[in-house]
């Protein structure tokens, strides 16, 4: 008997079924912020979450999150600062230094974003049977948990959490 279960692999058959379905939340993931009344680049989704989880960072540390130069970094703030989602201030550590967090709009224009993704996964399972629903839960359950022992084998800068990256992907 040939075990597929060995570091890396899955059968065909589920490695299919898994894909399948990480591809359908990526979707649904995906459509509500293409549905939202107020239109945000993936680009801008990352800063602002990026900014909200540090709640306030300064220009050099939101480039290195977001993989990009400080000129590119600078211009993105300036638009996220004119759509009135982030403010610009000066840092009480060091008076040189910039530091970038979210308004009362950015951090309502979040929430806005997340009741709408959980209102279409909320769509999607309550079209499943509830012994499915049950199933899927106890699933995702397990397999955040085993996602979270995978990826803290993995790195070791605490910002690369699955969460984390998903967001960087996902956003």
């Amino acid at each position: 008997m040939n075990d597929h279960r060995e570091l890396g692999h899955l059968d065909p058959a589920t490695g299919a079924a898994v894909e399948n379905a990480a591809a359908a939340l990526v979707a649904v993931w995906a459509s509500s912020r293409q549905t939202a009344a107020t239109k945000v680049s993936s680009i801008q989704m990352q800063a602002l979450l990026t900014i909200e989880r540090h709640q306030e960072v300064n220009l050099a540390r939101l480039g290195e999150a977001l993989g990009a130069l400080p000129s590119s970094t600078s211009r993105l703030c300036d638009r996220l600062e004119a759509t009135g989602w982030v403010r610009r201030s000066v840092s009480p550590d060091d008076r040189r230094e910039l530091t970038i967090g979210l308004t009362p709009s950015g951090k309502a224009l979040l929430e806005e974003l997340r009741a709408r993704r959980r209102d279409d996964l909320a769509q999607v399972v309550d079209e499943m049977p509830p012994e499915a629903r049950k199933a899927l839960l106890r699933g995702l359950r397990a397999f955040t948990a085993a996602a979270d022992r995978v990826t803290a084998q993995r790195s070791d800068r605490s910002d690369d959490s699955w969460t984390i990256i998903a967001g960087r992907f996902l956003a």
